[in-house]
């Protein structure tokens, strides 16, 4: 290091070293980094400050330790996000709806280009989504991860893997609540509402989509709202 660091700047300088080390070297998800006293050799300091600092890099998905082989790239995620998600949504209701309200802004501005690039592999793949979850209905089982897998398809002909992360971390965060907001609906008019999106993509009616798409968020908003007066929590939302 050109400079003797102490405290929490030498925890901030090991981890900027290390990420200015994977991206240097060109380091993908999986690859292996350099083991921690070899890390501790190279920049001069203990072992233990740079553990300290693997652990950050761990809270923030950066990279992972696995026990037994070394230190590794994380792929590409979230996490960080995902964790101040839940957090939030436990400290403050007023999250959950912020949190419900994002993901409706995303789906709206997402949904024409989808429907525009949706390929028939695509359709097909979420027509199988609507068998398994007419099934589903019928038995009376839980259909929640059909949901999250139509709207995973729905939006795959995008190829915008962050847009899919984020919808992956709005789908954990949820599950994550202690209120359900999902099976507090209706299944069958659930189950009418993905079938008739799934229509109009076939049909390449991207207003009936979105139209689609806004009533059936605003269903899950007044749940949302619901579930959370029912829940005893203070919700100021007017």
């Amino acid at each position: 290091m050109d400079k003797p660091f102490r405290g929490p700047e030498l925890n901030e300088a090991v981890q900027l070293y290390v990420k200015q080390y994977i991206i240097e070297h060109n380091l993908n998800g999986g690859d292996p980094l350099p083991p921690e006293n070899q890390l501790a050799e190279d920049l001069g300091i203990g072992r233990g400050s740079v553990r300290e600092a693997i652990k950050a890099l761990q809270s923030l998905g950066i990279v992972e330790v696995r026990r037994g082989h070394g230190l590794f790239v994380r792929e590409y995620n979230l996490d960080a996000i995902l964790e101040n998600f839940t957090f939030g949504m436990r400290f403050d209701p007023n999250t959950l709806l912020d949190l419900l309200e994002a993901r409706i802004l995303l789906e709206r501005a997402a949904i024409e280009d989808t429907i525009l690039r949706i390929g028939q592999e695509e359709l097909e793949q979420l027509e199988e989504v609507m068998a398994s979850w007419k099934k589903c209905v019928r038995a009376g089982k839980s259909y929640k991860e059909l949901d999250e897998e139509f709207h995973r398809i729905l939006y795959s002909p995008l190829k915008n893997q962050t847009l899919m992360k984020l919808f992956e971390v709005f789908w954990i965060a949820f599950e994550n609540l202690d209120v359900d907001i999902i099976q507090q609906s209706n299944p069958e008019e659930e189950f009418e509402t993905h079938q008739a999106i799934l229509n109009a993509a076939k049909a390449r009616d991207t207003e009936l989509a979105r139209q689609l798409l806004v009533e059936h968020f605003s269903h899950l908003q007044n749940r949302a709202n619901l579930a959370l007066q029912m829940d005893g929590r203070d919700n100021h939302r007017s």
